[in-house]
């Protein structure tokens, strides 16, 4: 009886040990098959030298001197639960609109970016409420992310294939691109789909390059040299948003100038967008003085409200930030706004931004 015993045991043993090396048999078959027929991000040959990055961007804490005898505390971002980033989305008129908003902190931030631009995202229904949609399909899904010397590349899965216009696939290039380079070590972006590198998507964008700011929401060529106006939509139930307009010139000698004359002379006609000027306010020229930016108003200024100048200068700021510009004055024919008479309280405008 015990010997029985024994030969059954030694059966079950001879038997586990077969299928073990059957299944692992099996499995390195499975993972021979997916290098050579399904490869991602990792298995692509020119990707080797690519970091992966998406856990570290965002997180590094800037390390400040301190005195001695005064206690000091750092607070990582992950301590604030909350991390701010800037995403980019689409309003109703076509338009690719960036958004300040917060979302959970976790490791990986530039993919949560990314993640709250598609469609049916928590976030992105959220800022749904003020007339702005995602520009990643629904269901799309960031599989990876590597960069090398500030180029980026993502990969997506095929959700991102869903679109229904080149002018949606044009956008949400255009938004993934700006989302992305908001991070300082990313410059330029480059697009994978299940792992492969596509020449174009679904209706034909080509993606066969990688991706740099500069031309957001373009009027005119992509040529030549170009630059950023920021104009208003209308309000909605919540807010207006502020909108990005990029205007192409062969040459521009004052970029600071070119780009507050714009903003004074109005949005193109073909929009519903405004300049948040009073009607009425004329510019006579642009002066930068250091790192100042000397508007100089006709007379008709002297007639502003103090809300119409914060409108006024909120918005110019905001168009002046792409330059190393700090301040801005206003004069009116050559005078400062105390020798013309006019005596606001507080000079010192913020610029606005498309806050959710």
């Amino acid at each position: 009886m015990k010997l029985a015993h024994n030969k059954i045991i030694s059966l079950i043993l001879i038997i586990f040990i077969t299928v073990s090396l059957t299944a692992c048999g099996t499995l390195d078959m499975m993972v021979g098959l997916k290098e050579k027929n399904n490869p991602d991000l990792a298995d692509l040959t020119d990707l080797t030298e690519f970091e992966i990055v998406e856990d570290s961007i965002g997180e590094e804490v800037a390390e400040e001197p301190f005195e001695e005898g005064i206690e000091t505390v750092t607070i990582t971002i992950e301590d604030t639960e909350k991390a701010e980033i800037t995403a980019y989305y689409e309003d109703e008129n076509g338009f690719v609109v960036p958004v300040n908003t917060e979302i959970a902190w976790e490791e990986g931030i530039a993919k949560a970016t990314l993640r709250s631009m598609v469609i049916g995202s928590e976030t992105e229904k959220r800022i749904a409420q003020s007339g702005l949609k995602g520009v990643l399909p629904e269901g799309t899904e960031i599989r990876g992310m590597a960069i090398k010397d500030g180029v980026c590349r993502v990969d997506f899965s095929q959700n991102i294939l869903n679109t229904l216009t080149y002018e949606q696939e044009e956008n949400m290039i255009t938004a993934v691109t700006y989302a992305l380079t908001e991070f300082p070590t990313i410059d330029k972006v480059e697009l994978l789909v299940e792992g492969q590198l596509l020449s174009s998507l679904s209706k034909g964008y080509a993606i066969d390059k990688a991706f740099e700011r500069g031309n957001i929401n373009l009027y005119g060529s992509a040529d030549g040299v170009n630059y950023t106006v920021y104009y208003k939509a209308p309000d909605t139930e919540v807010i207006g948003h502020y909108v990005p307009i990029t205007f192409s010139a062969e040459r521009i000698t004052n970029p600071v100038s070119i780009v507050v004359e714009k903003l004074f002379g109005g949005p193109p006609e073909d929009t519903v967008l405004s300049n948040n000027i009073p009607v009425g306010i004329n510019l006579r020229d642009v002066e930068v003085v250091g790192n100042t930016a000397v508007v100089n108003l006709g007379v008709e200024a002297v007639n502003l409200s103090e809300k119409e100048f914060n409108d006024m200068s909120s918005i110019v700021v905001l168009c002046l930030e792409q330059f190393d510009i700090e301040d801005v004055e206003y004069n009116i024919e050559g005078l400062s706004f105390e020798e013309a008479g006019l005596n606001f309280e507080d000079k010192s405008v913020v610029p606005v931004f498309n806050q959710y």
